[in-house]
């Protein structure tokens, strides 16, 4: 099923509190931000006003590690705030949290495999399996080894924020 764009300010708060919340433990901002562009469901610009307007109206803190979790409050309006689109909303917060938990959990399974070449070059391949089934599989022909390795960390360390942003640019967003 297609994704519908939200455009609704408080639509998009919903979805963004409704991400933090099934997610159910601190997350980083930059986090936060690629969980809720990740089905496209809303637009980089409307995230940004809306969580700063989130945080702002207290629904979501920050504690002394820079991570934000919902408040009492904000969690108050996840469960009393209904919407046209409230059962809409509610789906695709949890498909965007589930897979970020994933990831994280392990249930996503991520292999690198650098291969260097006869010119000083190298190959880099970088795939996601998720039951078996391969969600992303890309190669790459870098200049140096270094950099295969520079991105081999960095997609051991946030395989979810490569996938995420990876779908957002090739989808133009």
């Amino acid at each position: 099923m297609p994704s519908l764009q939200l455009t609704n300010p408080g639509d998009i708060k919903l979805y963004i509190l409704c991400i933090m919340q099934n997610v159910g433990y601190p997350l980083e901002y930059s986090d936060i931000n690629d969980l809720s562009l990740y089905d496209q469901v809303i637009s980089n610009i409307d995230f940004i006003t809306a969580f700063n307007d989130l945080t702002e109206s207290g629904l979501v803190s920050k504690d002394a590690d820079g991570l934000y979790s919902v408040t009492e409050q904000g969690s108050f309006i996840v469960s009393n705030l209904r919407s046209e689109l409230n059962g809409y909303i509610r789906e695709r917060s949890l498909n965007s949290a589930l897979q970020y938990i994933a990831f994280r959990k392990g249930k996503i399974k991520k292999n690198v495999l650098i291969t260097p070449r006869e010119d000083g070059r190298c190959d880099a391949r970088f795939t996601l399996v998720k039951d078996k089934d391969v969600i992303m599989d890309i190669s790459l022909t870098l200049d140096t080894e270094y950099q295969a390795k520079k991105m081999a960390v960095t997609f051991s360390e946030k395989p979810e924020v490569v996938y995420a942003r990876l779908i957002t640019l090739l989808t133009g967003e």
